[in-house]
């Protein structure tokens, strides 16, 4: 049984493994001191993409369904870490699979394909919340959402900036800080959520597990 983490513990997780060189599974903790969100009962305001029903498929599965399909690298996908993903290049979501900073994903997903399962997706807010408007404060957004508890790290944590939030069973970490020219960003602390904002919605038990199956081949 895993104990329940959460993405931002898994990827600042995956920043220190990487960061001391030591190619091992993220430590199975919990998120301690981060908020435990829960929705609102009657608050039920926006849609649901059905691609969320996708949840749990393997990439056998997936690769059938989408023969065009391709791995996908997004590196804005966690704070600190890349997402390793399938999907259509240029499509408005991509497959969630595993976060890594190095080795070779692609030799991890073409040898572990049926045991791989989508964790999740990497997409943007609004594909993730259609009905929302853009530039909301933190409470318009959680108004519409239906969500009461969220953890938002400050500007001296490794995942500053990031907000992350329980959904309908699963984890979403939001990027509200300001995009840079050179492809990173700066924390602003403005608690706005824009349209365009790179969102990650996941269950991080099946992440972890996806992680651990890559790991012990990406590194051979």
């Amino acid at each position: 049984m895993f104990r329940k983490t959460s993405l931002l513990s898994l990827s600042l997780a995956l920043l220190l493994i990487v960061s001391a060189c030591a190619p091992a599974s993220p430590s199975d903790q919990t998120s301690e001191g981060s908020s435990a969100s829960t929705e609102i009962p009657g608050h039920e305001n926006t849609s649901t993409p059905e691609f969320l029903n996708d949840i749990g498929k393997t990439l056998h599965e997936l690769k059938n369904e989408y023969p065009e399909g391709e791995f996908i690298v997004c590196v804005d996908g966690f704070p600190g870490s890349a997402a390793v993903c399938f999907g259509k290049p240029g499509s408005e979501y991509a497959y969630l699979f595993f976060g890594t900073q190095s080795g070779d994903f692609e030799k991890a997903m073409n040898e572990c394909e049926e045991q791989l399962k989508c964790a999740g997706f990497v997409t943007t807010a609004s594909i993730l919340f259609p009905d929302m408007k853009d530039d909301m404060s933190f409470q318009d957004f959680f108004s519409l959402v239906g969500v009461d508890d969220y953890e938002y790290p400050g500007e001296d944590s490794g995942a500053a900036g990031w907000l992350s939030f329980m959904y309908r069973g699963l984890e979403v970490i939001v990027n509200t800080n300001e995009t840079t020219p050179g492809g990173g960003w700066d924390f602003t602390g403005t608690e706005i959520v824009k349209r365009d904002a790179r969102a990650t919605v996941a269950y991080p038990e099946i992440l972890h597990i996806n992680f651990e199956l890559a790991d012990a081949v990406m590194f051979d």
